[in-house]
């Protein structure tokens, strides 16, 4: 029997599959491509070609290819309205309040957040009270928000405008980004942690308050960069791991805590100035233990995790596995440096008493500011045991990102 004679299969070119390209489509009906009706009536496709990107072997992205130009258009951004009518407890109380706390702005907040996820590209029109008290303070309060929410803030003649726009950056972009505004204020960190021993109050303090503005300015970048990788992770189709999202949640929490630190450290050098002579040199000392040791460990081991996010793979996982396994055994073992600064604080206060006793014991301590010093110390070591505790996280997720990529 003849063997059936034809041209053979030609091996797939998987490289040549996987490149992003323009493909044109023969018409709504008749098209090469299989686009699901529900593309076409949510973006309102009517178009000839589309962007087709391959994720992997087994699903891909469509996009429309006038996508980029799309945000520059906003004849065709959606306009929502929003009355603040609708926001009872805002509108009642907020004319009263000469500086609005987090609760107070809380209904606006959550209400600009819920308008902005329904479309891509968005106008909020908020609309003007007619009371000049109430649309005073709203002006105030949505110029603040835009800062915290990313909305580009503008005033129309009967409202105030925010616009929301999807990001264009992907979440591994985000992180890059984040990493590079976090870097500022670790390296400020770890510089301050090496220089304290030698510095004296008075400088020490001036240190701090240039420290505290660095560390205020990348605050506000990093919750802008957190909202835009809020804004991927939430806008459909996910395409990216959610752990991309996830490492830049830790480094906004990392920040959040250094922000911590460095204010907390501020109102412990005001509250030394307060505090009796012998006491005030003993809290110093200790202060600086708390920085030299807990702090600047706590420093060194985020930068060791943010370095092991853009290592190749072999490397990340090498590190962040390492990373892993030390903070449990310190964990286990009650071994971290915070836990080492409890100890040395605790057995310092003892020998002070022993050697005290005769002198009426430790009752220069005893002093309200003193008191309160003390408090923010050990605040200060429990933030740097928050920040092993998320650089861990981070160790976790890069270590997970590498596997599967």
């Amino acid at each position: 029997m003849k063997k059936r004679r034809g041209k053979q299969p030609v091996k797939p070119n998987y490289e040549e599959a996987m490149k992003e390209r323009l493909v044109y489509l023969k018409g709504l009906q008749g098209s090469t491509m299989n686009i699901p009706i529900i593309y076409r009536r949510t973006y309102d496709w009517n178009m000839d070609s589309v962007i087709f990107k391959p994720v992997n072997k087994r699903s891909f992205v469509v996009s429309r290819p006038d996508l980029d130009v799309e945000e520059i258009n906003q004849m065709n951004y959606v306009v929502t309205t929003l009355d603040v009518k609708e926001l009872p407890f805002y509108a009642a109380n907020r004319n009263t309040c000469e500086k609005p706390d987090s609760p107070m702005l809380e209904e606006l907040r959550e209400t600009l957040v819920s308008f902005s996820l329904l479309d891509r590209y968005v106008h909020i029109d908020v609309k003007k009270t007619g009371d000049s008290g109430l649309d005073g303070c709203l002006m105030n309060d949505l110029e603040y928000l835009s800062s915290e929410l990313g909305y580009s803030y503008s005033i129309t003649r009967d409202a105030f405008r925010c616009t929301f726009v999807f990001p264009k950056f992907t979440s591994s972009q985000i992180v890059t980004r984040a990493i590079n505004t976090i870097y500022g204020s670790i390296e400020a960190f770890r510089s301050l942690s090496v220089d304290i021993l030698d510095l004296d109050p008075n400088t020490l303090t001036n240190r701090v308050q240039e420290i505290g503005f660095i560390i205020k300015r990348a605050e506000v970048n990093l919750d802008l960069i957190y909202t835009d990788a809020l804004n991927v992770h939430w806008d459909l189709p996910q395409v990216e791991p959610a752990g991309y999202f996830l490492l830049t949640q830790s480094m906004e929490r990392a920040h959040d805590e250094m922000e911590y630190i460095i204010n907390a450290t501020k109102e412990a050098l005001e509250l030394l100035e307060k505090c009796p002579k012998d006491a005030s040199k003993i809290l110093f000392e200790e202060l600086v233990s708390v920085w030299r040791g807990s702090v600047g460990r706590a420093i060194q081991g985020l930068e060791l995790g943010l370095e092991g996010v853009n290592m190749d793979k072999k490397a990340a996982l090498q590190r962040s596995l390492e990373m892993v396994r030390s903070y449990r055994e310190e964990k286990k073992n009650r071994s971290s440096s915070q836990d080492a600064v409890i100890k040395q604080l605790t057995q310092k206060i003892e020998r002070l008493a022993s050697t005290s006793a005769k002198k009426g014991g430790l009752k220069f301590l005893a002093n309200l500011e003193c008191l309160a010093a003390i408090e923010i110390l050990f605040g200060i070591n429990q933030s740097a045991a928050r920040l092993s505790g998320i650089t861990n996280v981070i160790a976790t997720k890069t270590l997970y990102l590498k596997r599967t990529n």
